[in-house]
């Protein structure tokens, strides 16, 4: 499965389960891949039963940290970090205003790929 594949399946499957606010977030730099997914659940446990399933699904390659406390819980899937956030961290970290300029719509990028 290709890095594109990939983020478009775990962003189809984040918006699936009980994420909300599915952002992608396009951080390639000198030709080297890396997209941060963020999405929200409503409280801790939530985070953590979807990071788990997320790893499971996906097959977690990288790292996993932030698990115990779940309110921020990062998945490393190669050069694909998803950020998993309760709605209150999100908006105390406030990552997509961090990030905006490098916000992606998944549909036109998958076509930009495609057209190459």
């Amino acid at each position: 499965m290709t890095a594109t594949e990939r983020i478009i399946k775990i962003c189809e499957f984040l918006k699936s389960s009980r994420c909300k606010n599915v952002a992608t977030f396009d951080l390639t730099e000198n030709g080297e891949p890396k997209f941060f997914v963020v999405a929200s659940a409503t409280n801790p446990d939530e985070n953590k039963k979807v990071a788990d399933e997320l790893c499971k699904k996906f097959q977690l390659d990288g790292e996993r940290d932030g698990y115990h406390k779940g309110e921020w819980i990062i998945l490393c899937f190669s050069n694909i970090y998803v950020h998993l956030f309760t709605l209150a961290a999100r908006s105390r970290y406030n990552l997509d205003r961090l990030y905006k300029s490098k916000e992606i719509d998944l549909a036109k990028f998958l076509k930009k790929k495609k057209s190459k």
